[in-house]
């Protein structure tokens, strides 16, 4: 809280605000929501999902990625 007092944002900007930033960035970076629930200390996927308002991708399995053909 430091540097929001330097910049005169303490009355506006809380520890869960920087929390939710900082899950936010990482799944607009790539982060897979299993790694951020993990970050975060989440035990439900679920409430990562709530969280970040967004939801796994279930139609793109990561395994199908794995370029294997039949």
């Amino acid at each position: 809280m430091k540097y929001a007092r330097k910049t005169g944002l303490v009355d506006k900007l809380g520890p869960h605000d920087l929390r939710r930033t900082c899950a936010k960035l990482c799944r607009a970076s790539g982060g897979e929501l299993e790694q951020i629930q993990f970050l975060l200390g989440h035990a439900s996927i679920q409430t990562t999902e709530r969280y970040l308002g967004s939801r796994q991708n279930l139609r793109e399995a990561v395994n199908d990625r794995l370029g294997l053909d039949k």
